[in-house]
């Protein structure tokens, strides 16, 4: 559902955003609507419009916020991010493409797969580093905690504008999904409560050492949550890192 919020967002501040969700699995909003001034009869002549919109979002578990620019005219729009958990809220810089790279196990190509992303801290602490990390233990990488954080979508030109920005919530999963064809070579080892599948790994093995986006379950969040005839958000795809 495409959430148009003109009427309403006319009179947020950073302190009535509009509640866009609270969300324990993965999800995606796409936000629209119009900034900048309008000329309409008012109590002291002419005037009215706004050139900033707020919203908020709430994690019920740890996961990364990434905000996609697709507007007609990005350049023209710019997007800040907040964290709320904090006393005083703290300012959340967004990961733009020459954040980490990694290279794609699909077609050899360099990815940017934090683009995006809302760090996690305003800077990094330097005891948390770790060679076997894709972020190295970089702390601005790392989900975000559950908490509420604050969007604003506003606009630098002093003309009317419209948005299309793309919010998709990942939530982590610590734990693997195996997809197998063939069940036959699967060897379990019984414990007390459940049936564990054996995995030799390295001793250092985490799954941190790259950070993927798959299509398939971003484009199944969406018809999840949507009519079947609204189309899946093309600008989208180039943020994700797998099919």
């Amino acid at each position: 559902m495409t959430r148009v919020s003109q009427r309403p967002q006319r009179q947020r501040t950073s302190a009535d955003p509009l509640q866009i969700g609270a969300f324990n699995s993965t999800s995606i909003r796409l936000l629209t609507g119009k900034l900048g001034p309008t000329i309409k009869p008012n109590r002291g002549g002419y005037g009215g419009g706004t050139f900033n919109h707020w919203f908020k979002i709430k994690l019920e578990e740890n996961g990364w916020i990434i905000i996609a620019n697709g507007s007609t005219k990005p350049k023209f729009i710019n997007i800040s991010a907040y964290d709320l958990n904090k006393n005083p809220i703290q300012g959340r810089a967004i990961f733009q493409r020459d954040s980490i790279d990694q290279i794609s196990t699909t077609d050899g190509s360099r990815q940017y797969p934090y683009r995006g992303h809302v760090q996690a801290a305003q800077s990094d602490t330097v005891n948390t580093f770790d060679p076997n990390r894709l972020d190295r233990g970089d702390d601005r990488f790392f989900a975000l905690p559950i908490g509420e954080y604050l969007i604003c979508i506003s606009s630098v030109r002093n003309e009317p504008i419209d948005y299309a920005v793309g919010i998709v919530i990942e939530i982590s999963d610590p734990f693997p999904v195996l997809l197998l064809e063939d069940f036959s070579r699967l060897i379990y080892e019984n414990t007390p409560e459940q049936d564990d599948i054996i995995c030799d790994t390295t001793p250092n093995f985490t799954g941190d050492d790259a950070h993927d986006h798959s299509l398939t379950e971003w484009k199944s969040a969406w018809e999840r949550e949507r009519p079947e005839n609204e189309p899946f958000p093309a600008f989208l795809v180039e943020y994700t890192t797998t099919q």
